[in-house]
């Protein structure tokens, strides 16, 4: 009996050691990093698909952001209407692309 009241203890102690926010902020991170990687590889084609507001890598991004399926297409006409406040220039780098898109974003009330 005092085993297992002493691994109740011990796996009750472990969950409060490891909060649960901290692994969503690394889920958060992960999948930062992971939309920022894809934007860095696929710069020149979502450039191009952002310019007419579709197109395979926007979709891919749209995928990688969680968007919701009814939001999906106000997005797709966000980055062809937005394209200038998205590439403010032609050194505009993949980092700052998503900077100014999670600005559009958040402007245009976007849940992800």
């Amino acid at each position: 009996m005092q085993t297992v009241i002493f691994a109740v203890f011990w796996l009750t102690s472990c969950a409060v050691i490891h909060p649960v926010s901290d692994s969503s902020e690394e889920v958060k991170q992960a999948q930062e990093v992971q939309v920022q990687d894809f934007i860095t590889n696929n710069f020149s084609e979502m450039r191009s698909d952002m310019a007419v507001g579709n197109g395979k890598k926007l979709t891919g991004l749209a995928e990688l952001l969680a968007l919701k399926e009814e939001d999906k297409q106000r997005f797709y006409a966000l980055t062809e209407a937005d394209f200038n406040r998205l590439f403010v220039s032609p050194e505009t780098t993949g980092e700052q692309l998503l900077i100014n898109l999670r600005r559009e974003m958040l402007m245009g009330n976007f849940s992800n």
